[in-house]
């Protein structure tokens, strides 16, 4: 580290994530998404069934594995489950916190930038939510720092292992391996070994969790051949048309900043000045393909965490003040928001309103919509196992 002075933002954020973090402790939920209570879901099949069924396709079966320690770990621990599994949440969000760090002290960077993407709304969100989102991003820019940065000469094997385990976290995740093979292009060799690897090892793993739930199906008459397994690509809630497409994918971009952090930076644009020099092309690339991978299925803002700090590294060198007026915006939108927009239903959203209202913030509603969600949480559990099972039963769900 440099000097104190850097040292200081990165206390300051994690030290912030931290006390943020505590009063989803004291009134543990694991989530406001419904995919998380799924997982659980996913955890009680394996236990009561014995079967395999993923939380939702194409499967998620690194973090689903992860969750199902927390909630053996939990049995002997003084703490609920949900305390054990946000526990492990906060831990992985300072790690990734204390990586993107790592990335902005390469460079002459503007630390403001470090602070609006680490304490942006949608971060900690992600990073206090039971879902892959930040466990993902963790080891896929754990490789291309090692890729970068590393000064071993024989780390292709640790670079495969963390690529292997952030796509068995997330399928999507492929894309920081197409961005290392291109990266690693002018050392043909050294390029294949790591793709070579890498995929030998996620193909491994997903087999492994797959196997279960393709004898499952093969004992109850389902399937016939594995082919015929490969239904669990099959995107689903992609009937939109172009324009509400569209509609979602650029209203969903909002949260990372918050609305006036968001006007502010849209209106400073020509004064941002954007580095796609040297190391900074692959964050471009990693920025630009997670776009277009949540422009096909936009539908939780935590798909896009990848792209929003690729994007920060990206702007990390810009010393205009601005910045700091951007950062106040940011923060302060996880307690309070102003609003220009209504939908007619959250997260399946047809229609939208002008509207202009102050309202909660980001962080504050979905701790207050968990909470009421945690209500009936061993209902939830319970539900979501029942209708994995029978969603999953006689195939896959998306065929």
């Amino acid at each position: 580290m440099k000097n104190s002075k850097e040292k200081t933002n990165l206390y300051f954020s994690s030290l912030t994530t931290i006390a943020i973090s505590i009063p989803f402790f004291l009134n543990p939920s694991i989530s406001s998404d419904w995919d998380s209570y799924a997982i659980i879901g996913t955890y009680k099949n394996f236990m009561d069934k014995g079967v395999y069924i993923p939380s939702r396709p194409p499967g998620f079966p690194l973090y689903e594995l992860l969750i199902g320690l927390c909630i053996k770990l939990s049995e002997v621990l003084p703490f609920e489950m949900e305390q054990t599994i946000l526990f492990m949440q906060l831990l992985l969000t300072l790690s990734l916190n204390f990586l993107i760090y790592k990335f902005f002290e390469k460079v002459n960077s503007n630390y403001f930038i470090y602070l609006i993407a680490v304490l942006s709304p949608i971060f900690l969100i992600s990073g206090f939510t039971t879902i892959d989102y930040t466990l993902g991003s963790l080891l896929g820019f754990l490789s291309i720092y090692i890729v970068m940065y590393s000064k071993k000469s024989n780390s292709e094997l640790l670079v495969a292992l963390t690529l292997a385990l952030s796509i068995a976290t997330r399928l999507s995740n492929i894309i920081f391996l197409i961005v290392i093979v291109f990266f690693l292009r002018s050392d043909f060799q050294k390029a294949i070994k790591v793709g070579l690897y890498s995929t030998i090892l996620f193909l491994s793993f997903y087999i492994v969790f797959y196997s279960n739930l393709y004898g499952f199906y093969i004992s109850n008459n389902v399937y016939n051949s594995w082919s015929e397994l490969l239904c669990i690509f099959n995107l689903t809630n992609t009937d939109h048309d172009i324009y509400n497409r569209l509609g979602r994918f650029v209203l969903k971009q909002i949260p990372f900043l918050g609305t006036l952090g968001m006007a502010l930076f849209i209106l400073s644009l020509n004064k941002v000045k954007f580095n796609f020099k040297n190391n900074n092309l692959y964050f471009f690339l990693i920025f630009v393909f997670f776009q277009l991978s949540f422009l096909r299925l936009p539908t939780e803002e935590g798909h896009l965490l990848p792209a929003f700090i690729a994007f920060a590294i990206l702007t990390s060198n810009n010393k205009n003040y601005i910045f700091a007026v951007i950062f106040f915006f940011v923060f302060s939108s996880n307690f309070i928001n102003l609003k220009f927009f209504d939908v007619d239903e959250a997260d399946s959203a047809s229609n939208i309103n002008l509207t202009l209202e102050v309202e909660k913030g980001y962080l504050i509603s979905d701790y207050e919509l968990r909470s009421e969600i945690a209500e009936n949480k061993t209902f939830h559990y319970e539900n979501a196992q029942n209708t994995l099972f029978d969603a999953w039963v006689n195939g896959c769900p998306n065929k």
